[in-house]
């Protein structure tokens, strides 16, 4: 969310904001510890490697990727108005 858009809103819907962002990094981190815990789990028992679990956990480190720099932006602005 552009700057500009962050200075416009309240103070309300910054903390809601803020709060459903740190929910979608929870929700990313456990996701991604869920798929690589099993596809290490199969390396080690030798068996093969699940190619489609593989490109979905890959795909799993965007979300943070994405989102972190946005609820920085959201405390940042959070903390400017407190």
């Amino acid at each position: 969310m552009a700057k500009e858009k962050l200075k416009e809103l309240p103070v309300e819907q910054l903390e809601k904001k803020e709060k459903s962002l740190k929910g979608l990094m929870v929700i990313f981190v456990l996701l991604m510890i869920g798929l690589f815990y099993f596809l290490i789990r199969n390396y080690f028992n030798a068996e093969e490697i699940d190619w489609p679990i593989l490109t979905i956990a890959i795909c799993t480190l965007a979300g943070p990727a994405t989102f972190y720099p946005e609820l920085k932006e959201v405390q940042k602005e959070l903390k400017s108005r407190l």
